[in-house]
């Protein structure tokens, strides 16, 4: 059996960075109108506007789905730390690693990269790793 520490240390890691994606989702969601019209000032100096409404739904809709894909990947990697207690399950939670991974890629468009990194990691860890199988049984003693 396999001692798999740093998976588990590391899985546990990327739970807390996306716990924390999903508080910056949430904090993007509770900008006021200020922050609106500051973005809109800017766009004015490059000699583009957008209405408020527009800009609003934009930046709502982004902090949405941050929040939705960093709870989903937070969910993924616990059932991925879960399935790391024995050597059976360590393909399957690699596989929910690489999973995790992925939908943090397409879902934040790449923001979330280290927890994205570190997932990526675990997964090809979790597959890669294999017991090691010992040429001498108990059958036949060296």
């Amino acid at each position: 059996m396999i001692k798999r520490k740093g998976e588990k240390i590391m899985g546990i890691i990327s739970i807390v960075l996306n716990a924390i994606g999903v508080g910056f989702g949430a904090l993007i969601l509770s900008v006021g109108p200020s922050f609106y019209d500051e973005i809109n000032e800017v766009l004015k100096e490059e000699g583009e506007t957008l209405p408020i409404e527009t800009l609003q739904a934009s930046v709502h809709a982004f902090g949405t789905q941050f929040m939705v894909v960093s709870a989903i990947a937070a969910v993924l990697s616990i059932v991925g730390v879960i399935f790391l207690k024995t050597d059976r399950r360590a393909v399957l939670s690699g596989i929910l690693f690489l999973v995790s991974a992925v939908t943090l890629l397409i879902g934040t468009v790449g923001l979330a990269f280290a927890p994205m990194v570190l997932l990526f990691i675990i997964g090809l860890m979790s597959l890669i790793r294999k017991p090691n199988s010992d040429i001498h049984t108990s059958e036949y003693p060296s």
